[in-house]
C-alpha cells in the first residue's frame, strides 16, 4: 500500500471540510503519526499529585516510547526514558512506586532519581578503560508543566508550552479554580481499550453532535430519575446560551454547556458551603462561570473533562486504550469528593451508563473505515456560520464540528502536508 500525499487527505475549502477514511485505517500513516506527532510535540505525563513525593515516580508513554517520570530526591521532576542503558531493559515495571534508585532487573545496573549511572555489578569484568561517564539515563529532552499538568517532549525544539497551550488556559485556569483555593488529586485510572482508531476518542470528547442520539437512552434514564442536574446558563458569565464549540490554534478545542455535574449527589450543606467558598475567592458573579461544563481537549490526546483527565494512548492503528482518571479536590470535603467520584463513574466509568456507547461506536466507526469505494468523510457542520477571533479562536454552535476541524488542520501540519 503507498502512503498517500497528507496533503491529498483533507480538503479545507469555504465551503466544505472533508477527511479521507484512509487516515484511521492505513498503517503506514499510523506509524507516520507516531514519529510526526506524538515524538514531536508536548504529549501529556502525568500531573503533579501522581509523583508527590520524592522517590515516586510514574510509569508511562509518549506515544509508544516508554517513559519514567519521577521526582528526585531533590525535590524536582525529572522524565526520563525507560531503559537501562546497559543492555535496554525497562527499569520501571510496574506503573506507580516509590524508589531511592532505579534498579534494573536484568542485571541490576543502578540509578539515582536524578537519572546519574551509580552502580555497576562486578564491574571489575569489565576493560580498564571502561567508565560510567555517558551512561546515565536518558532524559526527555523537554518537560514542562501547567497548572499542575506534566507535559513531556521527545522534540528538543518543540515551542515553549505556554506557547503551545495559547488561549487555551484560559480554559484550563476556569477548570483549577473549582479546588476553591486548593489543588487537584488525580487518582488510580479506570481502563479501557476499543479496536478503533485512537482519534475517533479525540474527536468524540469535543462533538456536541452526537449525545442526543448516541446517548439517548442513557439521557432517557438519567432524566426519568432526575441524575442530569440543574443547568445553569449566564449569557453574562462567558458560558453561551445553547453552549458553543471553540477550536484553537495547534489543534486544541473545548465543548461547553451548561453547569457541572460534579454536584449533584452532594450533601445540599456541602454544596452550600463549596459555593460560598468559591464566591469569596472569585466573586459570586463569576461562580456560574467557574461550574460551566466544559471538555477541553489538549492535542493530541489529552482530555480534560470537568472532574475526570482522560489520556488516549494509541496502541496500534486500529486499536486504542485510554486512561481515564478521577479527579478529587484535596481540600474538599469527603462529601464532595464522594459525590464527584459517584457521578463519574454513573456516566463515564468503564461501565458507566455514557461511555459504553462510545465504545460500541468507535468499533463501529473502525469497520465502516474498510469501505475501499468511500472517499471522504463530511466534517462541515457550522462552517460558513464560524465565528473567528483576532487571534484565530474559531467558535460555533455547540453541536458544531469547530473541534474536530481544528484537530484535523492540526493533524495536517505536523503530517507535512500544506
Amino acid at each position: 500500500m503507498d502512503t498517500p500525499n497528507i496533503s491529498e487527505l483533507i480538503r479545507d475549502a469555504a465551503d466544505e471540510f472533508l477527511v479521507s477514511p484512509r487516515v484511521y485505517r492505513d498503517a503506514e500513516l499510523y506509524q507516520v503519526e507516531l514519529k510526526r506527532i506524538f515524538h514531536s510535540t508536548w504529549v501529556y505525563l502525568g500531573h503533579e499529585s501522581e509523583v508527590a513525593n520524592r522517590g515516586d515516580y510514574k510509569s508511562t508513554l509518549i506515544g509508544q516510547q516508554p517513559v519514567i517520570l519521577v521526582r528526585d530526591q531533590d525535590d524536582g521532576l525529572k522524565a526520563f526514558m525507560n531503559f537501562c542503558t546497559h543492555r535496554g531493559a525497562l527499569l520501571a515495571r510496574e506503573e506507580y512506586g516509590n524508589a531511592r534508585t532505579f534498579v534494573c532487573p536484568y542485571h541490576a545496573w543502578s540509578f539515582r532519581t536524578s537519572g546519574e549511572l551509580i552502580g555497576v555489578t562486578d564491574s571489575a569484568r569489565y576493560p580498564a578503560s571502561f567508565t560510567t561517564a555517558g551512561k546515565d539515563l536518558i532524559p526527555v529532552p523537554r518537560l514542562a508543566s501547567y497548572g499542575g499538568l506534566v507535559f513531556g517532549s521527545l522534540n528538543a525544539d518543540v515551542m515553549e508550552l505556554g506557547d503551545y497551550l495559547g488561549d487555551v488556559r484560559a480554559h484550563i485556569d476556569r477548570w483549577l479554580k473549582r479546588t476553591a483555593g486548593s489543588s487537584y488529586k488525580v487518582n488510580l485510572a479506570h481502563k479501557y481499550a476499543f479496536p478503533g482508531n485512537w482519534k475517533f476518542q479525540s474527536e468524540n470528547v469535543v462533538d456536541g453532535y452526537h449525545p442526543v442520539i448516541v446517548h439517548r437512552s442513557a439521557l432517557s434514564a438519567l432524566r426519568k430519575f432526575d441524575l442530569l442536574g440543574k443547568r445553569v446558563l449566564d449569557e453574562n458569565t462567558g458560558v453561551r446560551q445553547g453552549g458553543c464549540v471553540r477550536g484553537f490554534p495547534n489543534g486544541h478545542s473545548t465543548l461547553e454547556a451548561g453547569s457541572a455535574r460534579d454536584l449533584i449527589f452532594a450533601d445540599p450543606e456541602a454544596q452550600r458551603k463549596y459555593v460560598e467558598k468559591l464566591a469569596a475567592l472569585h466573586g459570586a458573579e463569576n461562580v456560574t462561570n467557574v461550574l460551566s461544563n466544559q471538555h477541553i481537549l489538549i492535542f493530541p490526546n489529552l482530555a480534560i473533562m470537568d472532574m475526570n483527565i482522560r489520556v488516549i494512548q494509541p496502541v496500534a492503528m486500529n486499536r486504542t486504550e485510554v486512561y481515564s482518571y478521577p479527579v478529587s479536590i484535596v481540600d474538599a470535603s469527603d462529601n464532595i469528593n464522594a459525590a464527584r467520584l459517584q457521578e463519574l463513574q454513573l456516566r463515564l466509568g468503564t461501565a458507566g451508563m455514557v461511555q459504553t456507547d462510545d465504545i460500541d461506536i468507535f468499533g463501529g466507526n473502525q469497520t465502516g473505515m474498510s469501505v475501499e469505494a468511500a472517499q471522504w468523510l463530511i466534517l462541515s457542520r457550522g462552517l460558513e456560520r464560524e465565528e473567528v477571533t483576532p487571534s484565530g479562536v474559531r467558535i460555533g454552535e455547540y453541536s458544531d464540528e469547530v473541534p474536530q476541524r481544528s484537530f484535523w488542520r492540526q493533524w495536517r501540519a505536523m503530517m507535512g502536508g500544506v
